[in-house]
């Protein structure tokens, strides 16, 4: 249970209130339907499958990864490298798959009062149509984009800025995440408290943090703090 008194919670996106793996496929099957819409079966199951396995969780830069896609598939007609990458920055955050009971979650921790905010790393355009076509901004009191700010987690000057604008101490927020260096990491050494969403490419790496809690399931934070 949570040590001191919170009084605003902080929310990672991709693996802790959306499924990132989930989206990313929907955004591969649109990218197929429109650059590759005459490959069909089995051909296109593994087109879609190196798509997903390339970009490596989404750590890897676009800048790198298409070229990568385009040497792999031997795309010799590929469209311009900036349509591509424009393709990932606007249309990748059209498809949003947010985990069973996220929005309820965040909806009863505003009905308990807490301060809510979101702290997510990306590109600017990219992070904030996320968060619009989910349909969960304005649950939120507190938005802050790695992008929009040009400082990205776990540089614990973004928990900072989130705290500052929250009008809370760090002491008293509280932040879930899935990654065990950016989100854990960052925010106890920001000297805030946290809770471990145990889901997506780094389930069961880095636990044993000093964290409140682990959980599976966004539906089991109401039950920890």
């Amino acid at each position: 249970m949570v040590e001191r008194k919170v009084k605003a919670v902080f929310f990672d996106f991709d693996d802790t209130l959306q499924s990132r793996k989930g989206a990313y496929r929907l955004y591969c099957e649109a990218f197929m339907d429109k650059y590759f819409p005459e490959v069909k079966g089995d051909k296109r199951e593994r087109m879609l499958n190196e798509m997903e396995e390339l970009v490596d969780g989404g750590y890897k830069d676009r800048e790198v990864y298409f070229p990568e896609l385009i040497d792999l598939w031997k795309w010799e007609n590929h469209p311009p490298l900036g349509e591509l990458y424009d393709s990932f920055n606007y249309d990748f955050g059209k498809h949003v798959v947010l985990l069973d009971g996220a929005k309820e979650v965040l909806q009863e921790m505003k009905n308990r009062g807490y301060i809510l905010g979101c702290v997510t790393n990306g590109v600017s355009s990219l992070q904030n149509i996320k968060l619009d076509t989910a349909g969960i901004r304005d649950l939120f009191d507190v938005v802050v984009v790695s992008g929009d700010i040009g400082i990205y987690k776990p540089d614990r000057r973004i928990f900072d800025e989130a705290c500052r604008r929250a009008g809370v101490k760090n002491e008293e927020a509280l932040y879930v995440g899935d990654h065990p260096v950016n989100d854990m990491d960052g925010a106890l050494g920001a000297g805030m408290q946290a809770v471990r969403m145990n889901y997506g490419d780094f389930k069961g790496k880095g636990l044993g943090k000093n964290t409140i809690a682990e959980i599976e399931k966004i539906t089991e934070l109401l039950d920890v703090i």
